[in-house]
């Protein structure tokens, strides 16, 4: 009997000792839906957790929050193993919040880097820093009605100037060609973009404390994106899916939720409409550069993470071909009208989706140019914004309103990297 009870006691102190040991993983993700996170914890469950024993743990967070509770968290030096991020990952590691994952694990995150879409790592790239790994991207696509476009003898617009000399028949038949993502009203600063970086231009330069708007190239870019409305009756604004669906609008741009927005809200369209690249610029060498806007959210370590080498094998884990496949193909098939595409670009072909949206979304992702890192970025934005409702809201000369708005940001700027000049000195030792 002794020896029974001293079996017991053995065997309930190494369970003891073994939940003592466990380790989880806490991860904030920001962008995403709880549907979203309850596919995800499946797969992880079934396969992270159950192959290294370590738990993990997901916090649903809002983007209109997530900011302050991130800084609310490195303030106390209480975060979570991982953030998810946008934007903000390089400020948020030049002042210490975020791991330089290319310090920490050079080779590895050398041989991650290379399996992601490089148009999705400027604003992540600074002075040979890397403070995330892209898991999933965003981008504007665009959706046309064939069907009608078949009707009144045209095709789907390869360029803007397609566009320009079909518009005035289109309008006389009361259809119209015209962008909904990216309209004067429906963040403006990324149809603008579109157009920049057709031309050439740049919201900002490398050396992230300077406005590229007063380039020759990104002036001809922002008249030209000016001009849609103002010469070529583009509408200011949309209503969503609606003026596609009745066939108004021959063209929609909007984000990836475009395809599986169509496929479940439109399905009297089926076989009416196609995805294909947003119109393009015609290049000197006889190329079309239909590049626009795309981003990606981001895993990054925080440096008060309790677990940093398990964080880092799961985000390799999480950002591998495979799992990458698995996470956007279930969320396809268990959450209706809902789309996650992965930042891996192998995973990124394996998705279930049409053939035309999956040519459609590489070839968009291929084209297009990353926004270089901006310190403060998201302040910045805002001139851009302003530029275009002067010019096509009040009538400034686009040249004008243009040249305006890089100089508030270089003002912007230069009062930024004074106040970042000692965490700047620190980068790179």
């Amino acid at each position: 009997m002794l020896k029974k009870r001293l079996l017991l006691s053995l065997t309930i102190v190494m369970l003891i000792a073994c939940f003592a040991q466990a380790k989880t993983l806490e991860i904030w993700y920001v962008g995403w839906t709880n549907e979203f996170k309850a596919v995800a914890q499946n797969i992880i469950d079934a396969d992270f957790v159950a192959k290294t024993g370590v738990d993990v743990n997901i916090q649903v967070l809002s983007w209109s929050d997530y900011y302050n509770r991130y800084l609310l968290a490195l303030a106390s030096r209480d975060t979570p193993d991982i953030f998810v991020l946008g934007t903000e990952t390089v400020d948020f590691g030049i002042r210490g919040g975020l791991m330089d994952l290319a310090k920490f694990k050079p080779e590895e995150f050398k041989e991650k880097e290379a399996q992601i879409f490089g148009s999705l790592m400027g604003p992540f790239s600074f002075k040979g820093t890397r403070f995330g790994v892209p898991v999933s991207i965003g981008a504007i696509t665009a959706a046309y009605r064939a069907d009608i476009l078949t009707d009144l003898g045209m095709s789907v617009p390869k360029t803007w100037d397609d566009i320009k000399q079909w518009q005035p028949k289109a309008l006389a038949q009361g259809h119209v060609f015209g962008l909904y993502y990216g309209s004067v009203q429906y963040d403006s600063m990324w149809g603008a973009y579109t157009l920049i970086t057709q031309n050439g231009g740049q919201f900002f330069n490398p050396d992230g404390f300077s406005s590229a708007l007063d380039k020759p190239e990104s002036i001809k870019g922002f008249q030209e994106y000016i001009s849609l409305f103002k010469d070529h009756n583009f509408p200011l604004a949309g209503a969503g899916l609606t003026p596609f669906t009745t066939g108004e609008w021959l063209m929609l741009t909007d984000g990836l939720w475009l395809y599986p927005n169509l496929l479940q809200h439109a399905p009297e369209l089926r076989g009416k409409w196609v995805m294909d690249l947003v119109p393009g610029t015609i290049q000197e060498d006889g190329s079309i550069h239909h590049g626009s806007y795309v981003s990606s959210s981001v895993m990054g370590i925080s440096p008060y993470a309790k677990n940093p080498e398990e964080a880092w094998e799961f985000i390799k884990w999480f950002s591998s071909e495979e799992i990458q496949t698995k996470v956007s193909n279930a969320i396809l098939q268990q959450v209706p009208g809902s789309m996650w595409l992965p930042a891996n670009k192998n995973a990124l072909q394996k998705v279930e989706i049409g053939e035309d949206a999956k040519a459609a979304i590489f070839g968009q992702l291929t084209h297009s140019e990353p926004v270089p890192y901006a310190i403060n970025v998201n302040v910045l934005y805002r001139y851009v914004t302003f530029a275009i409702d002067k010019s096509v809201l009040q009538n400034v000369d686009p040249k004008e309103a243009v040249l305006e708005a890089a100089k508030e940001m270089n003002e912007e700027m230069a009062r930024r990297q004074r106040e970042y000049s000692r965490l700047l000195a620190t980068l790179g030792n």
